[in-house]
């Protein structure tokens, strides 16, 4: 199991500062948004397909991709890592492949992303602030903003994981154990792809811990099952070309073994050097080899306000 080992003086100097006053340190950083927003965005044409889209993804390590018009840049739409996983069978998208294209897995993943895309995208201006991005994302629960010009040109991308970077080494004075969720929904290595992203979308998950006898072994993410697929793995999967093969398919197989652990006890200004070293979302909460909790990044940024 991996766990996490934090650089000791980073915390001794936060200590020496004091206790940080969650509400200040965004209120210092209602400057421009764009001071921490990831400026060398990816977007797609709104004719690129789903499978395409899943393999930039894999390519840029990205969980979501604005859809723009390749001549201006305008911003279209926007398609994430969750819209690829409903569509594969967790929620209602799976009905696309089922109705429109008769089970053919094939013909539906080679469609545009037309098909999937969120067409009401999030944005905010590159005037906006860190504070007014903060608000929209806890508002709307959705995990990211894009960030436009007048001419709705997209300029960069915002997410909760920027935002839990404003927490990383910072003396918050307030423990895990305080902002865990206790109850942790699970899998076991054996349940299939379909019953994961089931349990996924119902519950607006992007992250699944997977445990076998009473351990945990594993993390399945939206992040892994777009590997999965962006890595042409999942093509190994299909015989007879249709959805229901793919979603046989074993947690164990598509799994990121290990995980990034934490302890009860650690303040939240260490899980959020955590998150941003590991580059994960999501943190397990260990005591004596066993899950006792899960904190995500969402977690961390609800803080921030609170």
């Amino acid at each position: 199991m991996k766990g996490y080992k934090l650089d000791k003086p980073s915390m001794t100097q936060a200590r020496r500062r004091g206790s940080l006053e969650l509400g200040s340190r965004v209120a210092e950083r209602e400057g421009p948004i764009m001071s921490i927003a990831a400026k060398e965005v990816v977007a797609i044409p709104p004719t690129m397909s789903i499978k395409g889209a899943a393999e930039t993804m894999t390519k840029y390590g990205f969980r979501r991709l604005p859809v723009a018009d390749p001549g201006t840049n305008r911003l279209l739409g926007i398609i994430g890592s969750s819209d690829i996983i409903d569509f594969l069978g967790g929620g209602d998208k799976v009905q696309i492949i089922q109705k429109r294209y008769r089970g053919n897995f094939l013909a539906a993943i080679n469609q545009s992303v037309r098909e999937i895309m969120v067409t009401n995208v999030l944005t905010v201006s590159k005037d906006a602030t860190i504070k007014d991005a903060l608000n929209l994302i806890i508002k709307t629960r959705i995990g990211g903003v894009v960030v436009v010009d007048d001419d709705k040109k997209v300029l960069g991308i915002v997410t909760e994981h920027d935002l839990a970077f404003l927490l990383a080494d910072k003396l918050t004075g307030k423990k895990v154990e305080e902002y865990m969720t206790k109850k942790v929904v699970t899998a076991s290595t054996k349940t299939t792809l379909g019953e994961a992203t089931k349990t996924m979308t119902e519950n607006s998950f992007r992250r699944l811990p997977i445990v076998s006898n009473g351990k945990l072994v594993g993390m399945l993410t939206t992040r892994t099952i777009i590997d999965f697929i962006g890595r042409n793995n999942i093509f190994a999967k299909i015989v007879e070309n249709k959805v229901d093969e793919v979603l046989k398919t074993r947690c164990e197989e598509i799994m990121k073994t290990g995980a990034a652990t934490v302890t009860k006890d650690m303040d939240l200004g260490e899980v959020a050097r955590v998150i941003k070293d590991e580059g994960t979302g999501t943190v397990c909460v260990v005591e004596d080899g066993k899950l006792t909790g899960i904190l995500t990044e969402r977690d961390l940024v609800l803080t921030l306000v609170k």
